[in-house]
């Protein structure tokens, strides 16, 4: 068997840090060295120069037969790695670590599709006991870390991977209801916790790039308000408008103290968090983090630098690089992180797209077909429904990025990643217009938290967040994402509409009122917000 390990040990560096091809543009060409085949990696036997990176080339709308290759290759990249940490524990966590780390992507020496292929491995592979899963605070004698109920903010954890949990739709995408966590709990009883389903990821590098413009447009009216008000010796008000979404009001005082008593939907600090159900998260990198916390018991050294002092989140053991206790040390290195966040951010926008006209066969010889149906035509109505009915006040259609670079930065190097996600990673990616000024993208959110009424009031208040209100969920891609809700107990559209109360009651009311052919009409224009196809190779 060593041959045939060795061999794709080999396969593998090669994948992650071999340019087989010359990178041509804008400098010089160059290559990685093949480190040679022993098992475990050490960071001097992979030292690529800075080069300058091809374009990064992502997966098309019609299937091509590179695609089904490449399909076919992450199979068997998957297969193999499986195998390799069956003889060699930690096998892949180490590999990056040694190929991937933060002080030389704060240089710029990974080219965009190296960073979103280590991302991608990281993001399937299934943690183990080697790797940091789980606590020893937790695990004791019994042979199983798993924790179904979450014990505070401490969490489970409940899986081994983030496929587990994020697969329907494609690759990264919603869970189904069995993979619900619930929060917060006491790490006992499931009725004293809440219910998450897990979101579908697609697209969150664009929605923290809007979120950051949002909070820069609230910073600026604040901040201005409170020059105004010292300057003039009189207190101001201002509206807070961030594209074109009112956050309520400001009050500033003529000494420049601030009143966010009337400020709504977002916190005091006026950041907009739009990660987590509760909307919490300001940045993809925490929620990285902190998601592989709870769900996993695998602690980052970023979680460790910006909450190491939070011992109910972390652990209680008293070695501060190894909180939880389990005796494995710097489990997901900021290069670790880094590259993981990179994946996400590179993944695809979701697309508006009617369905295709079916071509319709008889169901049985001699009988007519099936009446065709005409989408265009429902389509159509179920748009102007989606306006008319209040639906676009809450799921705002549009927004218009004007940056579309990401920028990730580590909080032990300083050092950041940029990504210009018009140009890089998979499509359908940002695309400029010139009339708006910006990137138009649909997302369906308004990125503010609204009251949804008592029957969806949580147990816990989280993070300081009201337990009636919940962040506006972004309808992108919804056709492949369900269930739906933040606790996955809406099966259908019609199941979520009609869970919706609180500020949403009145658009609940006016859809029940509809005829079935306009509700019809309406579920018509949601299952065109959709995925593209990829081909997924199990």
């Amino acid at each position: 068997m060593r041959p045939l390990l060795n061999t794709w040990y080999r396969v593998l560096v090669t994948v992650l840090t071999t340019s087989t091809t010359a990178c041509t543009e804008g400098g010089t060409t160059g290559a990685y060295r093949d480190g040679g085949v022993q098992v475990l990696p050490d960071a001097s036997a992979f030292t690529p120069p800075p080069r300058a990176c091809a374009p990064f080339r992502p997966l098309h709308d019609r299937l091509s037969l590179e695609e089904a290759r490449d399909a076919h290759r992450w199979a068997e990249v998957r297969r193999h790695l499986r195998m390799m940490e069956v003889v060699q524990p930690r096998f892949v966590l180490s590999m990056l670590e040694s190929t991937l780390p933060q002080a030389r992507l704060d240089q710029a020496e990974y080219c965009p599709d190296e960073l979103f292929e280590a991302g991608r491995i990281l993001f399937e592979h299934e943690y183990t006991f080697a790797d940091g899963l789980g606590s020893g605070l937790r695990r004791g004698d019994r042979p199983s870390p798993f924790r179904r109920v979450h014990s505070g903010r401490f969490g489970g954890p409940e899986t081994i991977s983030c496929t587990s949990c994020h697969w329907r739709g494609g690759l990264a995408g919603a869970g189904a209801l069995q993979d619900n966590t619930f929060v917060l709990g006491t790490g006992d009883r499931v009725e004293e916790a809440d219910a998450r389903n897990p979101p579908p990821l697609h697209g969150v590098g664009v929605v923290e790039l809007i979120a950051k413009e949002m909070t820069a447009q609230l910073h600026a009216l604040r901040d201005d308000a409170i020059r105004r008000a010292r300057e003039d010796q009189r207190s101001a008000e201002v509206v807070l408008l961030a594209n074109g979404v009112s956050f309520g009001k400001l009050r500033v005082a003529a000494d420049g103290t601030v009143d966010t008593s009337q400020v709504e939907g977002v916190d005091p600090d006026l950041v907009i968090k739009p990660f987590g159900w509760k909307g919490t998260v300001a940045t993809l990198r925490d929620f990285v983090a902190e998601s592989a916390q709870v769900h996993f018991g695998m602690q980052s050294q970023h979680l460790l630098l910006t909450h190491g002092s939070e011992r109910d989140l972390v652990g209680t053991s008293p070695d501060a690089r190894d909180p939880d206790g389990d005796g494995v040390v710097d489990e997901l290195t900021e290069g670790h992180l880094s590259a993981l966040v990179s994946f996400l951010a590179m993944l695809e926008l979701p697309v508006i797209r009617p369905h295709e006209t079916l071509f319709l066969e008889p169901v049985a010889p001699g009988l007519p077909p099936p009446p065709a149906f005409v989408y265009d035509e429902h389509w159509a109505r179920g748009q102007e429904l989606f306006r008319s009915l209040g639906c676009a006040s809450c799921h705002v259609p549009a927004m218009v990025l004007k940056d579309p670079v990401y920028r990730t930065t580590s909080v032990q190097t300083g050092g950041t990643v940029e990504i210009d996600l018009s140009t890089t990673g998979e499509s359908p990616r940002p695309a400029y217009d010139a009339a708006l000024g910006g990137y138009p993208v649909w997302v369906f959110s308004d990125f503010k938290r609204h009251d949804m009424g008592a029957k969806n009031e949580a147990r816990r208040v989280d993070k300081g967040v009201a337990p009636r209100e919940y962040l506006t969920r972004r309808l992108w891609g919804v056709a492949n994402s369900d269930p739906y809700f933040h606790d996955g107990a809406a099966p259908w559209f019609d199941h979520a509409i009609a869970a919706h109360g609180g500020e949403a009651s009145e658009e609940r009311d006016s859809f029940e009122g509809l005829s079935i052919e306009d509700r019809g009409a309406l579920k018509v224009y949601l299952l065109s917000l959709r995925r593209d196809r990829r081909l997924l190779v199990p």
